[in-house]
């Protein structure tokens, strides 16, 4: 359950990534980002609630601490999309300074292993508060729930112009 359920939530964060690099600018755009993360993360538990029949004890556990590795791992993301953002911009220089180019791959490398970590966490946290038919039905409501946020995700960018890469 613990491999299944990592990449589940690693998923969750690159969409959540995604998300983040959603056309947008400004203060306006990040505020729309912040709102529909938000709402990925409210119906995300309001969803895990009734996919796995949690009962008040194991949601007053589980909620407070999925809700705070949902706002930790969005920060590392933050963080990772402008080092990778900085890791592009030099890389795309004629003469790519390699102490900047260690410092952008170690800081970003560093994210990830938190992001892991954190997902680690939870994922203990998970197993020592769900029952054997609770754990089977999170990794079906995780892979299930993921497919439906990314179809999501990926129609209504179809509504609008395809997202542009910066070298």
């Amino acid at each position: 359950m613990k491999k299944q359920a990592t990449a589940a939530v690693l998923i969750l964060v690159f969409l959540a990534g995604a998300a983040l690099a959603a056309p947008g600018r400004g203060q306006a755009g990040v505020q729309a980002r912040n709102r529909l993360r938000e709402r990925i993360s409210d119906l995300y538990l309001l969803r895990l609630t009734r996919a796995l029949d949690l009962t008040e004890d194991q949601a007053a556990k589980l909620y407070p601490l999925l809700v705070r590795a949902e706002k930790d791992k969005v920060e590392l993301q933050r963080r990772m999309a402008v080092d990778l953002r900085d890791l592009r911009t030099e890389l795309a220089k004629g003469q790519p300074r390699e102490e900047t180019l260690l410092l952008l791959t170690d800081r970003i490398r560093q994210a990830r292993e938190e992001t892991r970590r954190i997902d680690a966490d939870v994922d203990a946290s998970l197993d020592r508060a769900l029952t054997p038919v609770q754990k089977a039905r999170y990794v079906v409501f995780a892979v299930d729930f993921l497919r439906s946020v990314g179809e999501n995700l990926e129609r209504a960018r179809g509504l609008r112009a395809p997202l542009k890469r910066t070298p």
